[in-house]
């Protein structure tokens, strides 16, 4: 299988660390605009000369599959691109900058019969998997609410804004866990930077099913910890599940899991916590390295075998983009917004996003 791998900045090398645990360099084609980075990448992995450049197109016509880790405002035409010649296609998040090029994406999926799958690696992490796990098994009882912190400091994005670099991945995991998309979200945020995307965000999401979820993110409130992918960063990446027999409160950075048997009994008239057991299972520690092996793993598995990956071009593609724009609106207009198609949301993100207001 010929492997062709675009992009080396940033996350970009993590990848490419991933193919290389996995077996995979003798396979691989890798494509960047730096010299440099590229120079890096032959003589770490021993890459051959022949095999790294700057133009992906003289490689793209011999791939099979088709990894890319680029700016994201270049993810929607390189995708569209590698689907027509009848590339499979791993892209990381975000898939598109707008629902109407996450539509097309999708059309072009159904059309090719191609695999696309979008890199939100959380899902993959042993404590989303635990999660999941124990909400299938029905063990934390009815779902209530969930939380999210994704912040920390740490260096500013300059393709997109933090919602859309770090708190969609836990927006992304909760769908995933409770397996529902929200209908309905109230946000808010700040560019304090003055740069035209939000540094600090809060969105609020009311799910069909009555649940309600939170996600914090942003690059000005303190960390908890060393970050295990971004230089010179501290940053919280934790999630809290509330069910009404049972809480889970996990922390990305520590690979740490706390379970709390706690529920509410109307006492005397009072709403009292009666308390239970607090355990914390112990689970396997992964890598920023091992969790993009792992992805990667599935993309390969669902190339293989030709079934529809998960994270998809649907759940984590086109209704995602919908939340994020639905995101903006309502941060442009100071109330809720309810979730809206590609067909009748007309506005650009990245006019949401400059009428959004700016920080003091």
């Amino acid at each position: 299988m010929n492997i062709l791998q675009i992009g080396l900045g940033g996350f970009g090398k993590n990848h490419l660390r991933a193919w290389a645990q996995m077996g995979k360099i003798r396979d691989l084609r890798v494509v960047d605009l730096s010299e440099d980075r590229l120079g890096e990448a032959r003589h770490l992995f021993g890459i051959a000369a022949d095999r790294v450049g700057r133009e992906y197109r003289p490689f793209l016509k011999d791939a099979d599959v088709v990894d890319i880790v680029t700016p994201s405002d270049s993810h929607a035409a390189l995708c569209e691109e590698a689907l027509r010649l009848g590339k499979d296609v791993f892209v990381e998040k975000p898939m598109t900058m707008t629902s109407r090029e996450a539509e097309r994406l999708a059309a072009e999926v159904e059309r090719s019969r191609r695999i696309l799958q979008v890199g939100y690696y959380y899902r993959f992490h042993p404590i989303a998997q635990y999660v999941r796990e124990q909400i299938r098994r029905g063990e934390l009882g009815a779902i209530r609410c969930l939380s999210g912190r994704f912040m920390g400091f740490k260096r500013a994005r300059t393709d997109v804004g933090v919602t859309h670099t770090d708190g969609i991945h836990f927006i992304d995991l909760f769908n995933a866990l409770i397996g529902e998309s929200p209908r309905e979200v109230y946000a808010l945020i700040r560019d304090h930077f003055g740069r035209g995307m939000e540094d600090f965000s809060i969105v609020l999401m009311q799910y069909p099913s009555g649940i309600v979820a939170q996600v914090e993110s942003g690059y000005i409130q303190p960390g908890n910890w060393v970050d295990r992918v971004v230089p010179n960063a501290m940053t919280t990446k934790e999630i809290t599940v509330v069910g009404d027999r049972k809480t889970i409160r996990a922390d990305f950075e520590i690979d740490k899991v706390e379970q709390f048997e706690v529920r509410h009994e109307l006492q005397n008239g009072i709403w009292a916590p009666v308390h239970g057991l607090c355990t914390s299972p112990r689970l396997r520690s992964v890598t920023p390295v091992e969790l993009v092996a792992l992805e990667l793993e599935a993309f390969l598995k669902s190339v293989a075998d030709r079934t529809s990956p998960d994270p998809n071009v649907v759940e984590s593609g086109t209704k995602l983009a919908n939340v994020m724009e639905a995101v903006y609106r309502s941060a442009k207009s100071g109330q809720a917004a309810a979730i809206q198609s590609a067909d009748v949301q007309a506005s650009s993100l990245a006019s949401l996003i400059e009428a959004a207001p700016v920080g003091r």
